[in-house]
């Protein structure tokens, strides 16, 4: 259901009440819950077999039905669940040093709100860094062998395969298995320009089911009724924090969808503190039901971040499911 109010297109649910995320405190009420039982024996066995060129499969927009309704999270019982992950201690950085002055990063809002975390109840667990060789960037889960991430963290030219891991913290992996296959609608490589900025995305398929393991996120399509609140949060791997090893969040973050930004694939800036190694990072929020990724990690400008969504998000994940389950 859908209701119009000055100008805005608000998405309700069956008994009309406004389609909206949780807020901070809400969520945290919510999702906190002890770990239930042992993790199945067969899921134990997660290998990490040695790579092979993963298969590149582009879905042609013009001849597929579109169906943007929302793919529901997977939540485990036996990692348990919370609504924040806990810090850990981030060792202590050598200053970098130019002619006597201390570098700073990039694309950053005063103040730094990034947190190193290691945690492995849901959904933290869900993070990914995902290894090509274009580099390595954030992803995270959303099916039992599907991680999301930007399209130009995928080596679309050499095509040498690549590796998902799954909650790394320092030298510690959590799982590993190599990508099988890549859903994509645009290839995006090198610098992400403003006509690739909204399209920015990819779905990879792995070989081990790892969402069996860790569970997976939701996703849905961003609603511009939902610009400027501070309801979203953000994981990644920054190349800036602890050299990329570390997975770190960031909440109470807003996104903002242009007005001209128009079609199914869709850009949002945001001022959720970004560098290098934090795309493919997903953008989300808590729902009753769990937590949904609206967008993820696309580019970042001295102004401005930006992020990829729109309905091709929603879809590329379901088509990917559905053909690959």
């Amino acid at each position: 259901m859908t209701i119009t109010t000055k100008g805005k297109v608000k998405e309700c649910d069956d008994d009309g009440q406004e389609d909206r995320p949780l807020s901070f405190e809400q969520a945290r009420e919510r999702f906190c819950r002890n770990a239930e039982g042992e993790i199945p024996a067969d899921l134990r066995k997660l290998l990490r077999p040695e790579l092979k060129p993963y298969t590149l499969q582009a879905i042609e927009a013009r001849e597929e039905q579109f169906d943007s309704r929302r793919l529901d999270p997977m939540i485990p019982k036996w990692f348990g669940m919370a609504s924040q992950p806990l810090k850990s201690r981030l060792p202590r950085r050598p200053r970098v040093l130019m002619n006597g002055r201390d570098l700073n990063p990039l694309t950053l809002f005063a103040p730094e709100d990034r947190r190193t975390y290691n945690d492995i109840r849901y959904p933290w667990g869900t993070i990914c860094r995902v290894i090509t060789a274009a580099g390595a960037g954030s992803g995270v889960i959303v099916g039992p062998r599907h991680v999301l991430t930007a399209s130009h963290v995928v080596d679309w030219a050499g095509n040498s395969g690549g590796t998902v891991e799954v909650h790394r913290v320092a030298g510690s992996v959590r799982a590993s298995t190599s990508i099988t296959r890549v859903w994509y609608y645009t290839q995006v490589t090198g610098s992400v320009d403003w006509f690739e900025n909204d399209e920015d995305y990819a779905l990879l398929v792995t070989e081990s089911r790892i969402g069996d393991l860790f569970g997976w996120m939701g996703t849905r399509t961003y609603n511009s009724s939902w610009d400027g609140e501070p309801w979203w949060w953000n994981i990644g791997y920054p190349g800036s924090i602890a050299n990329g090893l570390r997975p770190t969040f960031q909440n109470r973050k807003e996104l903002d969808e242009p007005w001209y930004d128009l079609g199914p694939a869709r850009s949002m800036s945001t001022n959720a503190d970004l560098t290098p190694g934090n795309s493919g990072g997903p953008m989300f929020a808590f729902w009753n039901d769990g937590p949904y990724v609206v967008s993820v990690v696309s580019s970042e400008d001295s102004d401005a971040n930006w992020c990829s969504g729109g309905s091709w998000l929603t879809n590329l994940v379901r088509h990917g499911r559905q053909a690959d389950p």
